[in-house]
């Protein structure tokens, strides 16, 4: 009984924080991003087990993720252990002033404390680490996006179904757009709507690793563009390029947190 009412109560908890990051932070930056994930539903807390598993509720069919929203600085360690070394330290929002969220892949129990193991937004990419029970708080979604660079497209799944595809732009030869596992990390309206960002970008966890001097240390968004013309073609600096429109549809539909896999 003891246990249960201990998991109740971290349940209450997360959810309030997350409540409050949402009607703080979220309403600024979403204001700042219009169209850009105000319809996100906030999903249930998924509270491991004293072994680490899921709950007992029955799963769903179909791929689900947890994020996690800091609700402190995060260390994350190597392992989970806090005497193991330190991968990165976030703080609690972006250097945009975004609240910083994180992927988790796994969950484990170590003892009394539960760890959560994340892809963090740092570099190299797919930089993994530990987190500890306490530090986040969590929603889920059913939503990625597949970017597939041989074919320039864009591609939305929502609960493992295909809903839209778009042609995109992607870098250069000579600072290709990264391959692998991220996720969306923030959504931004840029200054300039007319700008080479467009009216929206959506910040993601992959950096160019050549463009290590560009502002956020070369970090790799999907955006608009004042150039729809290239579309379809290999000419960015490694961020993925939209039309406008294409950039708001693909934020309405995409929660932040939500995985994107580059591939060739």
């Amino acid at each position: 009984m003891r246990g249960r009412t201990r998991d109740i109560a971290l349940l209450v908890t997360a959810v309030a924080v997350l409540l409050a990051a949402v009607v703080g932070g979220y309403a600024a930056v979403r204001a700042r991003a219009a169209g850009s994930g105000a319809q996100q539903a906030l999903a249930p807390v998924v509270m491991p087990s004293a072994s680490g598993a899921a709950s007992a509720s029955p799963a769903p069919q179909f791929r689900r993720w947890t994020v996690g929203v800091a609700r402190r600085p995060l260390t994350v360690y190597r392992r989970a252990d806090t005497g193991s070394p330190v991968v990165a330290r976030l703080s609690m929002r972006t250097a945009a002033d975004y609240p910083t969220i994180v992927l988790v892949d796994t969950i484990s129990s170590k003892g009394a404390l539960v760890w959560y193991r994340i892809w963090a937004p740092v570099k190299p990419n797919g930089t993994q680490g530990w987190v500890r029970e306490g530090d986040l708080a969590f929603y889920t979604t059913a939503s990625r996006i597949v970017i597939d660079l041989s074919r320039r497209t864009l591609s939305v799944y929502i609960k493992d179904q295909l809903v839209r595809s778009f042609r995109v732009a992607v870098g250069q030869p000579s600072l290709p757009t990264p391959t692998g596992h991220f996720y969306i990390t923030e959504k931004l309206r840029p200054p300039y709507p007319n700008g080479p960002y467009g009216v929206l970008a959506l910040g993601t966890s992959a950096f160019q690793p050549r463009l290590s001097d560009w502002p956020g240390g070369g970090q790799v968004a999907i955006h608009g563009t004042n150039e729809p013309w290239l579309i379809g073609k290999a000419v960015s600096h490694g961020c993925v390029r939209m039309t406008n429109a294409a950039v708001k549809q693909v934020s309405s539909l995409v929660p932040t947190g939500s995985p994107v896999d580059i591939v060739k």
